[in-house]
């Protein structure tokens, strides 16, 4: 089992953790403690999901909650280019950053739900 640090998807993720945390610093008063705040902690969240998913025999449950998360995370920055409040190039940034991990969040469910498909079949 890898450190959680190496993975691919935690590094990325661990990247759009600090881009939000930059992004939010310069959003006015009232989105910097409603949607900024609650961006940063969801990205933290997720983080915090790779980590125990890592070390998990279970892994498909914990990757389910994150996409979850992942889902919550882009409808927030939906609202956020909506309102203004980050600008057009920001918002392909993060939209670049957003569809690696999605790629690779999905990819890792689909990968252990045929493991446990296997291992199934097998008993």
């Amino acid at each position: 089992m890898a450190l959680t640090e190496e993975l691919p998807i935690y590094r990325a993720t661990y990247r759009l953790l600090n881009m939000l945390i930059r992004a939010t610093q310069d959003f006015p008063r009232f989105y910097k403690y409603s949607l900024g705040t609650r961006m940063v902690d969801v990205c933290l969240d997720m983080s915090m999901l790779l980590y125990k998913a890592n070390n998990s025999y279970e892994k498909v449950e914990l990757i389910k909650e994150f996409l979850s998360k992942f889902s919550i995370l882009q409808m927030l920055l939906r609202v956020c280019a909506e309102q203004k409040v980050i600008d057009t190039k920001k918002v392909a940034v993060f939209a670049l950053e957003m569809e690696k991990i999605g790629k690779q969040a999905t990819g890792w469910k689909q990968y252990n739900e045929k493991g446990r498909v296997n291992n199934e079949n097998k008993r």
